[in-house]
């Protein structure tokens, strides 16, 4: 694939943690995307894109059309392509307080 350069921006979000969960999304659905940084703005208000090969831009608007067709993500979904963690997986086994 070519420079980051060459990619085409699918969405622009106001900062990375709003643009990760969308390009976890497009990746699990086999469409490359990646967060690219856009240079400071005078409102001083954070940016970043989610670009996608031009070549798949089509498939990437399909794909997240399709997302909302099915209704918002939900929290939990949006933390798992976040995290890639299940909500309330617990990372340490379970404690059982027997209180008989």
């Amino acid at each position: 694939m070519g420079a980051v350069a060459e990619w085409q921006c699918f969405l622009v979000c106001p900062d990375e943690a709003a643009a990760t969960p969308v390009v976890e999304y497009l990746r699990l659905h086999d469409c490359p995307a990646l967060v690219f940084f856009l240079p400071p703005r005078c409102d001083f208000l954070p940016a970043v894109e989610v670009r996608v090969p031009p070549e798949f831009l089509h498939r990437a608007r399909h794909i997240w059309a399709q997302a909302g067709a099915l209704g918002d993500l939900t929290e939990g979904e949006l933390e798992y392509l976040a995290t890639g963690k299940l909500p309330g997986a617990a990372t340490d086994p379970r404690r059982e307080d027997d209180a008989a």
